[in-house]
């Protein structure tokens, strides 16, 4: 009996703040697994999602944009353990951060690839090409990907590729995967997203959310509480809104996420408690 050959590859995310690669991320595996924000630094760990066709697994690893700080980016390259890094780049955007991350990878023997994002806000295309002129000076890749994460053009070629570069390998996670992540961190993630859409404030960084359900449960139940322990009463009022509208609003964009994402209907109550 003939047996059908598995392959897999590791790939590390890294780039700028607000660089997009969360969106690109959700993207690449089809799935909203990383909170999306325009504010800066949104996300705080690294966070897996993992692609799966046919006999095919990439396991991204997406990262966040002060990766710099406490040398977590040379932790993370220590090992050596991924078969690509994708450096992304929003357009042709570059000064002292992208700078440290080329010191960085020139040092390393990982194949880099170079994603231009974002590629949907520029005007003129052609600036790009002086812009790669500049980039073949830089930095050593083997690939070179121009794209728009938010819009989806251009993406498909990205896991096209990469399924065809991945070793003859087992497959690290089940084939129905997704992430790595639990489900209470994906709820918390998507309360945090939509905290952060309501409340244009440093605000959103310093709440702490906890998710009070049995864990004996193997499926999430039709209710949950949830609580926001914030600092003082001022940053409670901020939440509520005037008449309730902001706190009311975030239920609304959570549960309409939380149904998406776990394909369950689930009602969620907010409570605010002071830290």
């Amino acid at each position: 009996m003939k047996t059908i050959s598995s392959y897999y590859g590791s790939i590390l995310i890294i780039g700028r703040s607000n660089v997009g690669k969360s969106t690109l991320l959700n993207t690449l595996i089809g799935k909203k697994i990383s909170i999306i924000s325009h504010k800066i630094n949104t996300t705080n760990n690294n966070i897996i999602g993992i692609y799966n066709k046919k006999s095919y697994q990439i396991e991204y690893i997406d990262t966040p944009g002060n990766i710099f700080y406490n040398n977590k980016i040379l932790d993370l390259l220590k090992n050596n353990k991924y078969n690509y890094i994708f450096f992304i780049l929003d357009r042709n955007k570059w000064n002292y951060i992208e700078e440290k991350f080329t010191k960085i990878l020139n040092k390393i023997t990982i194949p880099i690839i170079l994603i231009i994002n974002k590629v949907d806000k520029l005007n003129n295309k052609n600036i790009l090409l002086p812009y790669i002129s500049f980039l073949k000076q830089k930095i050593k890749f083997v690939y070179l990907f121009i794209i728009s994460a938010k819009y989806k053009l251009y993406t498909n070629n990205i896991n096209n590729i990469i399924c065809k570069k991945l070793p003859k390998k087992k497959h690290y996670y089940p084939n129905n995967y997704i992430t790595n992540q639990t489900k209470k961190f994906i709820l918390k993630e998507i309360i945090r997203e939509s905290i952060i859409k309501y409340i244009h404030q440093e605000l959103p960084y310093s709440i702490i959310i906890k998710i009070n359900y049995p864990k004996k449960l193997k499926n999430l139940p039709d209710k949950i509480n949830i609580f926001l322990f914030i600092n003082n009463i001022r940053q409670k009022k901020i939440i509520i809104g005037k008449n309730s509208i902001i706190l009311k609003l975030i239920k609304y964009r959570s549960e309409k996420n939380i149904k998406n994402f776990f394909k369950k209907k689930i009602n969620i109550n907010l409570w605010i408690k002071v830290k």
